[in-house]
């Protein structure tokens, strides 16, 4: 499974694939859920899951180049992003539909 369809079809990621998807080691995974930059949950003892939308708006955060983003809701309504004003579903929305639209 491609990128894009990894980060819109699986709300949870394990670390290895969250890593992959980033281009980074297990555990700058770990470190960047510590720190805050990346969304996680524990399932368990030693089950750690990465939220999907975390990674992609890790992505999206520092994403240059000719992508831009425009008219994108992003009035807080529900999810685990709430406090920072962020629309978890429009954002993974509206970020697969800009990938694909650069990708053609």
């Amino acid at each position: 499974m491609d990128v894009i369809g990894t980060l819109q079809k699986k709300q949870l990621l394990r670390v290895d694939e969250a890593a992959k998807i980033l281009n980074v080691s297990r555990w700058t995974v770990y470190r960047w859920v510590e720190a805050g930059r990346l969304g996680g949950t524990r399932l368990g003892a030693g089950s750690l899951r990465i939220f999907s939308h975390t990674v992609a708006a890790l992505i999206d955060l520092h994403c240059v180049g000719a992508i831009q983003v425009e008219n994108i809701d992003l009035s807080p309504k529900q999810g685990p992003l709430k406090s920072r004003g962020v629309n978890a579903r429009s954002l993974v929305r509206e970020t697969g539909r800009l990938r694909q639209a650069a990708a053609v």
